[in-house]
């Protein structure tokens, strides 16, 4: 075979594995799109529902601290909905106005997550109990380990339990942070972010990629960060 064919053969070799080799990277490409594109469905669309939502957290008196969570959990739920799960935000009821309706209440009746939805006719009541919450500082004031602990549940506005559907009661949530520069203020709001997070993702298609974050703790263990 002459020099000259055999250059040619090689040429075109060259050409065919080329081409190969970028149609290899195009597909992977479109794969890693494609996975970025994946979702886990929602376990209830909150969207496609009418009427008045309330967010009503409720924190019971033993847990001390400076910081009114239910201020920040129904604020970064609020939010998270709205933004990510496509909520109207006049189907929400802002905490100011819940707060006034808590205030009017009898004491007995202050935590009664259906006395104060009622007051607003909500047709959706996500009640938020926080079970646990707790800071600590380092020898450097400035820097956190903190873990905050809730229970949650979605009703309609007549009590009954629409989601989660398993046999649990409530989907039990537990986010942390360690070592995290900031205030008790800035904190209290990045976990109640993160509990946010992790209670409306099931109210939308979340990303897959993004519906663990790294807040989130498998199980509610201090001691192991």
């Amino acid at each position: 075979m002459s020099g000259a064919k055999i250059n040619i053969i090689t040429a075109l070799f060259a050409a065919i594995l080329s081409a190969l080799t970028a149609g290899c990277e195009v597909v992977g490409n479109l794969a890693t799109e494609r996975e970025s594109e994946k979702s886990i469905p929602a376990e209830f669309k909150l969207a496609r529902t009418e009427g008045k939502i309330a967010v009503v957290a409720i924190m019971p008196g033993w847990i001390k601290t400076p910081i009114d969570l239910r201020v920040t959990l129904t604020d970064a739920i609020n939010l998270t909905l709205e933004k990510k799960a496509g909520i109207d935000k006049k189907r929400l009821i802002e905490y100011a106005d819940i707060m006034k309706v808590r205030i009017a209440l009898p004491e007995d009746k202050k935590d009664d997550a259906f006395e104060i939805a009622g007051k607003f006719d909500a047709k959706y009541v996500l009640v938020v109990q926080v079970t646990d919450f707790d800071l600590s500082t380092f020898a450097e004031k400035d820097f956190y380990n903190g873990i905050m602990q809730t229970k949650t549940c979605l009703f309609d506005g007549s009590g009954t339990k629409l989601w989660p559907m398993e046999e649990e009661n409530s989907r039990d949530i537990t986010v942390g942070i360690e070592a995290e520069k900031g205030t008790v203020k800035t904190i209290a709001e990045k976990l109640s972010i993160a509990t946010a997070h992790c209670i409306t993702r099931y109210f939308y298609n979340c990303n897959t990629a993004r519906f663990r974050i790294a807040e989130e703790q498998k199980k509610y263990d201090y001691y192991t960060w």
